[in-house]
């Protein structure tokens, strides 16, 4: 399995210039906006990539723990759902990192 990074170079490699439409015409992006579409574009088949592998692999995969810690977000975004459910009486968070767990076996 390709890495993100691997990705993003075959991206650029395919699409050396991306253009817009700018009162009719075709302008090159600026660099920024290059950078931004690219790697938008990169993770999006990454992403499928990763699915893929996992599904066709029964759910496990030899890299589950890089997909859990990207799969259950940042530790303030999980603080946040923990202090949300002892607020309201909810389990999100624990139902967020069972559905993560779940999806992402250890093999």
């Amino acid at each position: 399995m390709a890495s993100l990074a691997q990705h993003i170079k075959k991206s650029k490699k395919n699409n050396p210039t991306i253009t817009k439409k700018v009162d009719g015409l075709n302008v090159p992006l600026a660099a920024d906006e290059y950078e931004a579409l690219i790697k938008e574009w990169a993770e999006v088949t990454y992403k499928k990539e990763i699915a893929r592998t996992v599904k066709s692999k029964g759910g496990k995969h030899p890299n589950y723990a890089e997909f859990r810690r990207e799969a259950y977000g940042s530790i303030g975004d999980q603080l946040d759902m923990q202090y949300k459910d002892a607020v309201n009486g909810t389990t999100t968070w624990l139902d967020h990192i069972a559905t993560v767990k779940a999806k992402y076996k250890k093999p």
